[in-house]
């Protein structure tokens, strides 16, 4: 241990310094005056302290305190020759470890120390039991922070994982609301696109919302809705009532004419929406809420809404930047995603315009390629396969024969029967055209209507040979209304089969070309929908009869 003593009476200071060393104590430095022995205390690492309580230059009970104050865990041992109760209890209440008093024995020191040794030992335990209890607590606080971090960017990654995988507007407009509801459980949102040309916002998908909690379609004083969403602070907070024109705001029930509606603004018919009276008491244009605007490239395209009903607690500031979070990365993906659609919409143009070109080449087969979609959509609706399919049949069943575009024109445009080689190269084209289509990001299904629309029920078709199941249902459904189509429709090589030897023709082929379901669908809408007369009068219309 390293020993501290400040002793005026230097024989009595050499005395304990010997004594101590012959302890075994490794270092025992002493002096004579308080300010030495604050200066080398500042320096040096001190176990313990021996103390006399009059020092030339200082009180000895002053000199303890400002040691404590140094440090708490320093035992001290008093020491004095005519100690008083007031310097006693003063010495004490500092946190004096001991007090010697003069004349004292060897043996008294050493029993000193040792009570000051072992009270040294408690208190080192007791502080390093405080010490790791602070740390342990720390650790708690930085463990509760780390989750709550680590929550919220799993929160942030879903949130983006979500948006990214998107792939159409409308499920983009409804993940936004779903996603809001989703940081802020049991609070009621809004997602309201805006309409500059009408001066409206348009309610395009909300949670918690009933029917007659605020209308479809709200209109909107332009300047107010600017001004209101261009401040600075994120979210905005007050009411929708803020930009509402005040005519609407203020009708009373059984629509009052103080709004002309949307018929005197030219707002198109299918943006009207439920144009009644705000209703009293359910509604939330009054309701206080916060708002997230949704810019792109500075122009608003719509805003976030979160009501804040009475009673109900605010969100935490997590919740207000997973919500900021979550409308600037749909701005993105909205301007994404328009321009997305509007290359794939130029390409389905370019595609088409091909697929005319090609068909323009040869006027027995011209619009034979929008006369399949037409079937098969209609096949496809009286199968109840759901709009999902319905819509890809519409937008790929147009291009079904793309891949015919790689083949040679004198092939294509021959009058008589193709030899076994040009026979070959025109199985080719369903393998061209899934190359041609490869890049419009089109699913599996869609990309198996322009691949497998050859294939055979028995297996016998191509390009793979597939049978049965194994084939997909839409190039299923394509093949009956190409095959009816193409027999239908006059070629260089030979007339128009009359539909009712069509008919007869696809009812042979059931269980053998084509799917027997598919049959009987076809048969189904045949009767229902009466295709004799609709496709002599498609045919007519499009310069093709005969």
């Amino acid at each position: 241990m390293n020993i501290l003593i400040v002793e005026d009476d230097q024989l009595l200071g050499d005395i304990l310094r010997d004594y101590l060393i012959q302890l075994g104590h490794a270092e025992v430095l002493v002096f004579s005056r308080a300010d030495e022995a604050l200066r080398t205390f500042e320096r040096r690492k001190f176990d313990c302290a021996f103390i006399d309580l009059k020092l030339p230059d200082m009180d000895g009970v002053r000199l303890l305190g400002l040691l404590k104050e140094k440090d708490r865990t320093l035992p001290v041992i008093m020491m004095s020759g005519y100690p008083t109760m007031e310097a006693t209890i003063g010495a004490m209440r500092l946190g004096a470890s001991d007090f010697l008093t003069k004349p004292f024995t060897l043996q008294d020191l050493a029993l000193a120390m040792e009570r000051v040794m072992k009270e040294r030992t408690l208190l080192l335990e007791n502080l390093s039991l405080k010490l790791e209890c602070q740390a342990q607590q720390q650790l708690k606080v930085v463990n509760r922070e780390l989750q709550k971090k680590i929550r919220f960017k799993e929160k942030l990654f879903h949130v983006s994982r979500v948006i990214d995988e998107i792939r159409s507007s409308d499920d983009l407009y409804a993940a936004i609301a779903d996603l809001a509801a989703s940081v802020t459980p049991g609070k009621r949102v809004a997602f309201f696109v805006y309409l500059p040309d009408h001066r409206r916002v348009a309610l395009i998908s909300h949670k918690g919302l009933s029917n007659g909690h605020v209308p479809k379609v709200l209109p909107v004083s332009d300047e107010a809705l600017r001004t209101f969403l261009a401040q600075e602070t994120r979210p905005v907070r007050a009411s929708l009532s803020s930009f509402v024109v005040e005519a609407f705001r203020s009708r009373g029930g059984n629509g009052s004419k103080a709004w002309a509606g949307p018929e005197a603004t030219g707002t198109p018919h299918d943006l009207q929406g439920d144009d009644g009276p705000i209703p009293h008491g359910g509604g939330v244009l009054d309701v206080p809420c916060s708002v997230w605007p949704l810019w792109i490239r500075g122009e608003l395209f719509g805003f976030l809404a979160l009501f804040h009903d009475e009673g109900g607690r605010h969100p935490s500031g997590d919740e207000e930047g997973l919500l900021d979070f979550l409308v600037k990365k749909a701005a993105l993906a909205v301007e994404n995603m328009a321009l997305y659609e509007s290359l794939i919409s130029n390409f389905y143009g370019i595609l088409r315009s091909l697929v005319n070109a090609l068909e323009a080449k040869d006027p027995y087969t011209g619009k034979h390629s929008e006369r399949v979609t037409q079937f098969a959509v209609e096949l496809a609706e009286e199968m109840a396969i759901g709009e999902t399919h319905i819509e890809m049949l519409k937008t790929v069943g147009y291009l079904h024969d793309i891949g015919k575009i790689g083949m040679p024109d004198e092939i294509l445009n021959k009058p008589g029967a193709l030899t076994w080689e040009e026979y070959e190269i025109v199985k080719r084209h369903p393998v061209i055209g899934e190359s041609i289509i490869k890049d419009l990001g089109l699913g599996t299904e869609e990309r198996a209507i322009i691949r497998h629309h050859h294939e055979r029920w028995d297996g016998k078709g191509y390009p793979d040979g597939l049978a049965g199941h194994d084939i997909p249902l839409l190039a299923r459904i394509v093949a009956v209304a190409d095959a009816f189509d193409a027999m239908t429709s006059k070629r260089a090589y030979r007339d128009s089969l009359p539909v009712e030897k069509a008919v007869a023709e696809i009812v042979n082929n059931r269980n053998k070309q084509f799917d027997p379901d598919v049959v009987d669908a076809f048969l189904s809408s045949l009767a229902k929908k009466s295709f004799r007369g609709s496709h002599e009068q498609q045919r007519v219309f499009a310069g093709t009869h005969s």
